[in-house]
């Protein structure tokens, strides 16, 4: 078939657009944009254009929160790098220690009856603390039941035991009071944790939780560095729903790809969850709702330097949306506390080539995830024997199902089955 003259041209038309769609013409090349310390990085991804580059050039990049509590929140298609000796830090004193209490409830027994109430006037001079109340005590023929309580860190030892619940507002230290509704009726093994603490922070955020359409196609990458800044802010307790994290991404978010950046002073490094708008209930049950998931994020090539907190947190129990396809290889992490931890509804993942500096869990495969590989890790600095993985779950949660456990080893701990080199051949 000949081709008119018409044709011809809306066929080298088509072609121009589509080369544009996909980059392929020097025309249509995205714009790459340059931050140099002191300019205002959130302004200057607000106004780039889908497909641009915001480049981070060396130095430090100090800024206080803007949008969605982050340095940087981000919501259309973009690429951000952190060049090598580029710094984006926390401002100090961008969180400060709040009166409010935060009463976390879903660890320890279930809960036959839930009935606790927080009041007083919490003594800010005394700094961030987590109050826990556990009830130890049945009460029978008509006596009360009774409780435990301590203030300090999360397991620090009982100030008091069998302390009987009167029904009324009770003392605890520092200002706060508890009560309970009803005096019996609460199953031993019932726990409550109250914090005491600091906002959540985060230095990159993709997504707000509930965005109804997805955000996709960003991604964070380059030698750089995120600071949080953890010694001049006060962070969230470790048991509240929301924690600072160097990159949260956030409900409806897909296509991600994080690779290259080094990540310290923080709470966790990385933390990706999906969000769910219905009534949570015990052992991760939800009630009717919406669900606003993640999918396809990849974490690669990264480094967590943060020997006061913990690394990367794949799924959350206390958002419970879901989170699909999630690779996280090849990174390398020293920690305090747990540095890789894939979570609840996590589904179809890969955790696979990374090298683990914990003082706690290594890998942590924590509440009902499904259909992972955990592959080829390695713990390094230990002489004691922990596991390089540990799988299970608390409470009522389900376990991990379809976790492929396979060549993980503590380098300095575990065994070599092969002949030493020197063997070989003989």
């Amino acid at each position: 078939m000949v081709k008119t003259r018409e044709s011809q041209l809306a066929t080298r038309l088509m072609l121009f657009v589509a080369g544009c769609v996909v980059g392929v013409l020097p025309t249509c090349k995205a714009a790459e944009v340059l931050v140099r310390p002191g300019d205002a990085p959130q302004a200057v991804c607000d106004r780039v254009a889908a497909g641009d580059r915001v480049i981070f050039e060396p130095g430090i990049h100090e800024h206080p929160l803007a949008r969605h509590r982050a340095i940087v929140y981000l919501d259309k298609p973009i690429t951000i790098e952190l060049r090598r000796g580029a710094v984006l830090k926390l401002a100090p004193g961008q969180t400060q220690l709040e009166k409010q209490p935060e009463v976390t409830v879903d660890h320890g027994a279930p809960k036959q009856l839930d009935d606790f109430e927080v009041g007083g006037d919490f003594d800010l001079s005394t700094g961030p603390c987590i109050f826990r109340v556990r009830i130890d005590g049945e009460g029978q023929n008509g006596k009360p039941d009774t409780f435990e309580w301590s203030v300090g860190d999360t397991w620090s030892p009982s100030r008091a035991r069998a302390v009987t619940i009167t029904g009324d507002w009770q003392s605890l230290d520092r200002g706060v009071q508890i009560r309970f509704a009803k005096t019996f009726g609460h199953n031993k093994g019932s726990l409550w944790f109250v914090s005491y603490d600091g906002p959540e922070a985060y230095g990159i955020r993709i997504g707000h939780g509930t965005q109804r359409n997805y955000i996709e196609g960003i991604r964070i990458v380059g030698k750089g560095t995120i600071d949080m800044n953890r010694d001049h802010n006060v962070v969230p307790s470790g048991l509240v729903k929301n924690i600072n994290a160097a990159i949260l991404v956030h409900g409806r978010v897909r296509n991600v790809v994080i690779e290259g950046l080094t990540m310290q002073n923080t709470m966790r490094s990385v933390m990706v969850y999906g969000e769910h708008t219905g009534e949570f209930m015990p052992g991760g049950r939800v009630g009717p709702g919406e669900s606003f998931d993640a999918e396809d994020i990849v974490i690669r090539r990264t480094r967590t330097l943060n020997p006061g907190g913990s690394g990367y947190l794949l799924g959350h129990p206390s958002h419970r949306g879901h989170l699909r396809r999630v690779r996280c290889n090849d990174n390398f992490m020293v920690t305090a506390k747990t540095a890789i931890e894939p979570n609840f509804q996590l589904d179809q993942y890969e955790v696979t080539g990374n090298v683990i500096d914990s003082g706690g869990q290594a890998i942590h495969c924590w509440r009902k995830s499904s259909n992972g590989l955990v592959a080829d890790n390695i713990r390094i600095n230990d002489v004691t024997g922990m596991p390089v993985v540990t799988v299970n779950s608390p409470g009522a949660w389900e376990d991990p199902v379809n976790v492929t456990l396979r060549n993980n080893r503590n380098l300095l701990s575990d065994s070599i089955d092969t002949p030493p080199f020197w063997s070989h051949g003989e």
